[in-house]
């Protein structure tokens, strides 16, 4: 999370003394409206719709979509449960796909993954690490398949020079205390497709036939959800996100003199790789096997700090999934069909994911930590 200061308290403050809270009373000209026009225009998109969560920004990206029972839909193995979720509450089938090195979606086992129900591939940019969008989008294009990318740990984040979530059809960002931005529960949708942001619209807000937006919805109305955003969490954005590329290039700051620092004074340890260096934003140090990054730290009593031992991010422990309960048993027959109960989400679906985060330890800083001192730190911390 980057800084929260007397800006952010200031807007917060205007808000409340105007006494405009909800999504339509700031207007065109209030805080929610402006958040969205200026995300959009840092990360190059025609369109922005600002949500409660980045949760709720997946949802949305699937609806407009498309996304049903009986579909499957391609996740990262390596992620939140939230991703797997979104489409698995639509009556689909997430289907994991296998992580490389890099701890995002591998493209061979995408490949591989894809299958005559494959309507949609969602990819994962975690924890600021760029998917290879050339090699997905390749994949996705050649098969006719959308692409959504969750981008909810990585706002911001660039590829080759190009935002994070505008390589696929929709784009969803998480702006949660733990992210990029906050505004401490948010989220944001990104895309290109005047459709597909009108589908997003009527999804988040049940009441848009009755509500005045920038521009008008063109399409059908269809039973929606209440995913809204209010106009305090516009306020904060309006405040963080200028400070967003400042941020970013102090985490890429640090990275570059981990890679130095490894590269030229430990050379016996694996760097993980990145699938664009020159934006590298987030650092991570790979063992040839889970039992030498145990035995290099059995006494380094803060080694739980580098390591997800909590399991939120392993698929194995999410228990909705694993034991694939909704709120209703029959919410989604597909899982319980046939070809659905040919996946249980067990360490044989994803083993290569598990192996490697098993062995990889990836590196977390404050943004504005002096690099020197990032340098010092995980030069002791690593024996």
């Amino acid at each position: 999370m980057f800084d929260i200061g007397d800006e952010e308290i200031a807007a917060i403050a205007d808000t409340l003394h105007k006494k405009l809270l909800t999504r339509f009373q700031g207007g065109k000209d209030g805080y929610l409206a402006r958040a969205e026009r200026a995300i959009a225009e840092k990360m190059g998109s025609k369109y922005c719709l600002m949500v409660n969560s980045g949760t709720s920004a997946l949802s949305c990206a699937l609806v407009a979509l498309g996304i049903g029972p009986g579909d499957e839909v391609l996740v990262s193995a390596y992620t939140w449960i939230a991703t797997p979720l979104a489409p698995m509450l639509l009556g689909a089938l997430p289907k994991l796909v296998e992580v490389d090195e890099t701890l995002t979606m591998d493209s061979i086992d995408l490949e591989k993954k894809i299958s005559s129900r494959t309507k949609a591939i969602l990819c994962v940019h975690m924890a600021n690490l760029p998917c290879n969008m050339d090699a997905i989008m390749r994949i996705a294009n050649a098969h006719g398949i959308p692409v959504v990318e969750d981008a909810c740990q990585a706002v911001g984040g660039l590829y080759k020079g190009k935002r994070l979530g505008t390589f696929g059809k929709i784009g969803c960002y998480s702006l949660n205390a733990y992210k990029n931005i906050t505004c401490g529960e948010g989220g944001a949708i990104v895309t290109d497709d005047p459709e597909l942001y009108d589908r997003c619209r009527l999804w988040h807000d049940c009441g848009t036939f009755v509500q005045e937006y920038d521009a008008p919805v063109k399409i059908p109305h269809f039973a929606g959800n209440d995913f809204r955003a209010s106009e305090l969490q516009g306020a904060m954005i309006c405040v963080q996100l200028p400070k967003l590329d400042v941020g970013l290039e102090a985490l890429r700051a640090k990275s570059r003199a981990l890679r130095e620092y490894f590269q030229s004074e430990r050379p016996d340890i694996g760097i993980m790789p990145h699938n664009d260096p020159e934006s590298q934003a987030n650092f991570g140090i790979q063992y040839p096997t889970r039992e030498a990054l145990l035995e290099a730290h059995k006494r380094n009593e803060n080694l739980n700090a580098l390591l997800d031992t909590a399991g939120r991010h392993i698929f194995t422990n999410w228990v909705p999934l694993v034991e694939r309960r909704t709120y209703r048993d029959d919410i989604n027959p597909f899982l319980n069909s046939p070809h659905g109960n040919e996946y249980h989400y067990n360490p044989e679906d994803a083993p290569r994911t598990l192996e490697l985060l098993g062995r990889t330890m990836t590196f977390f800083f404050p943004w504005d930590q002096d690099p020197k001192d990032t340098v010092e730190f995980y030069k002791n911390f690593v024996p």
